[in-house]
């Protein structure tokens, strides 16, 4: 465990032991690992906001007359007993049996049947199986861009993929110990809504090189489409406005709201996937500089630099040099990111928080949890100093594999910031800037945009 959050475990006990007695909950555990003190925190100090102190001194929980949880094997009468799965006491990373079952109508993981346990299940155990990705690190079949495929995710097949059953499960724990300790206080996180915006491609036609516009033009001849021709020739001759630049558009909608956005802009050499302005052009720098001024920016990894630290250390370098700041905040372009190399490598650099936890193919709770959490390294059984932030839904994921038109994107944005809210978590859109280009493909969405900001704000 890193330095920094072993004081952050030890200043919440002490702040517990030497408060008021009756508002903290004690904690016996028989052993007391990295992945006890890091689901502890999450559950009990981030979702729930309540002072708890863990102990492995059966003795001292024994003796204690506040509140008190027993997490293990075995109920020993005292306080509430809630069994213990015992992934959280392990250290290897190795297959699970978590076979779904339901309860109460909801479906849950880690089904423990003790009828002295406060719970059929362990929600402690589930959450850090969701959260830290463990099923992320067992060998899985890839999608063709290395990714982790949603259809093999236990959210998926259990069919609690669109609900955050991890925020859900700490309220639960919360009523449960309320129920029995009524004098104990929680102090929930407030709801939160950030609007994120990631630059693949600054520009349709501006910026290019003379080879790209030269193919540009040659593959619109080839499929007769004039209409490109067009208008292609009048934004390269200053009469029209490129269609991707939606920047100002952007201010007036998240200023009208309240709302300050973040970009992740990618800066990658070109090739493949990658092929956003070249960041020598005058005109792509100024135009990130005056985003800078306005929202705040971050990093968009290259898919290549996935695999090659030099490019990721590159690309954030050029980001930094152009902005003339340090760069904190990322997303991995196509999502794709490997476990646990990509969080290492980020975090090497100084990203300090991640925002790509999420799905292409299908909106909802990838680690089912809808509020940010600490990267929990599981090949080092380790908590980390970055943050990752939850994202559910995407423009991509509604338009091109949803194929939701405008009222039922609408209708399946807001189910997902109606859970969100519900829970109390964090709600993260992504769009691009051609998404709101309102032509094409995507006339009409800039419109959807606009009142998911309502509805989330």
């Amino acid at each position: 465990m890193k330095v920094e959050h072993r004081y952050m475990f030890i200043l919440c006990n002490l702040a517990a032991i030497y408060g008021n007695g009756g508002d903290m909950i004690l904690v016996y555990i028989p052993a007391l690992t990295s992945r006890v003190e890091y689901t502890f925190n999450l559950i009990f100090a981030e979702l729930l906001g309540v002072e708890y102190k863990l102990t492995d001194n059966e003795g001292e929980f024994i003796a204690y007359t506040g509140a008190k949880l027993n997490y293990s094997l075995k109920d020993t009468g005292e306080g509430l007993f809630l069994h213990a799965a015992g992934i959280l006491s392990e250290t290897m990373i190795r297959p699970q049996n978590i076979e779904p079952k339901e309860f109460e109508g909801s479906p849950v993981i880690f089904y423990q049947p003790d009828k002295t346990s406060v719970l059929p299940f362990d929600p402690l155990a589930a959450a850090f199986y969701l959260v830290t990705r463990y099923e992320e690190y067992l060998p899985f079949r890839a999608d063709r861009y290395g990714r982790f495929r949603v259809k093999d995710s236990i959210a998926s097949n259990a069919g609690f993929l669109h609900t955050p059953v991890v925020n859900h499960w700490a309220l639960r724990l919360m009523r449960i110990i309320q129920e029995r300790y009524p004098d104990i206080r929680f102090n929930l996180p407030a709801y939160r809504f950030l609007p994120t915006i990631d630059i693949d491609h600054a520009y349709a036609y501006k910026c290019r090189s003379f080879f790209r516009t030269t193919g540009a033009y040659a593959r619109s001849l080839g499929r007769f489409d004039w209409s490109d021709l067009v208008l292609r020739t009048a934004v390269l001759l200053g009469r029209k406005q490129d269609p991707y630049d939606n920047y100002a558009y952007l201010d007036v909608v998240h200023k009208k709201n309240g709302l300050t956005a973040l970009y992740f802009i990618l800066v990658a050499d070109y090739g493949g996937n990658d092929n956003n302005v070249n960041i020598r052009e005058t005109k792509f720098r100024t135009l990130l500089m005056q985003i800078d001024n306005n929202s705040i920016i971050g990093i968009h990894p290259s898919l290549s630099s996935n695999k090659h630290f030099s490019k990721l250390n590159t690309e954030l370098t050029r980001l930094e040099k152009t902005v003339h700041h340090s760069i904190t905040l990322s997303r991995q372009h196509f999502l794709k990111f490997s476990f646990p190399k990509t969080y290492r490598d980020l975090e090497d650099l100084g990203i300090t928080d991640d925002f790509s936890m999420g799905f292409t193919l299908t909106s909802g709770f990838r680690a089912g949890i809808a509020s940010p959490f600490y990267f929990y390294d599981l090949v080092k059984n380790d908590v980390t100093s970055l943050r990752i932030h939850p994202v559910s839904i995407m423009d991509i994921t509604l338009r091109d594999h949803y194929h939701d038109n405008q009222s039922k994107a609408l209708e399946r944005i807001r189910k997902i910031i109606a859970e969100v809210k519900q829970v109390n978590g964090e709600f993260i859109s992504i769009w691009h800037n051609e998404s709101l280009s309102d032509r094409e493909r995507w006339y009409g969405w800039r419109r959807v945009y606009e009142e998911m900001l309502e509805s989330a704000k």
